[in-house]
C-alpha cells in the first residue's frame, strides 16, 4: 500500500518564487549602487552633484534597516521602488551632463575621444542608448566633413 505525497504546490512554490523575485532585485540593488560606485571614482568634473545625490539615495535606503532576505517584508519591496525612482531620476540627469559635454566639443576627433571615455565610465543600460545615439551623430559629422573638405577641393 502506498501512500500518495498530498501538498500544497503553491505553499511550496510560492514561498520559493517570492524568493527568487527577491534575490533578482537584490542583484539589481547590488548592480546599481556598484555602477555608481565606479562611477564616482573616475571623478569627473560636473558628475560631483549626481554622485553626492547618489551617495544620500544609498544612505538613505540602508537606513531603512530592512532584511535583504526576508521576502514576506513588503517593507523593502516600496523602499525598492522609492529608490529605483530616484535612480530613474539620476540616469536623466546623468544623460543631461553627456549630452551637455557633446555639445561642447568642437573637433570629431575630440567626440570620438569623450565617447571612449564615456563608454568605459557609463556602464548603465539606460544610458548606453544615449551614449550609442552621440556615435551617430559623430559620424554624421563626420561625413558632412568629408563632404565639405571635397567641396572645397572641387
Amino acid at each position: 500500500n502506498s501512500k500518495q505525497f498530498s501538498f500544497n504546490e503553491m505553499q511550496i512554490f510560492g514561498k520559493f518564487d517570492l524568493f527568487q523575485r527577491r534575490v533578482t532585485k537584490l542583484i539589481e540593488l547590488f548592480s546599481t549602487i556598484d555602477q555608481f560606485t565606479v562611477l564616482s571614482e573616475y571623478n569627473l568634473e560636473g558628475m560631483e552633484p549626481m554622485i553626492d545625490k547618489f551617495i544620500c539615495v544609498k544612505k538613505e535606503f540602508q537606513s531603512k534597516n530592512n532584511d535583504l532576505l526576508d521576502y514576506l517584508n513588503n517593507e523593502f519591496d516600496r523602499d525598492y521602488v522609492e529608490f529605483n525612482n530616484h535612480i530613474f531620476d539620476l540616469d536623466a540627469d546623468i544623460q543631461h551632463f553627456i549630452d551637455q559635454s557633446f555639445e561642447n566639443i568642437s573637433s570629431i576627433e575630440n567626440a570620438l575621444k569623450q565617447f571612449h571615455q564615456f563608454k568605459h565610465i557609463f556602464l548603465r543600460e539606460s544610458l548606453k542608448a544615449g551614449l550609442d545615439s552621440k556615435l551617430i551623430v559623430i559620424f554624421l559629422n563626420y561625413g558632412l566633413e568629408i563632404e565639405r573638405m571635397h567641396d572645397l577641393y572641387e
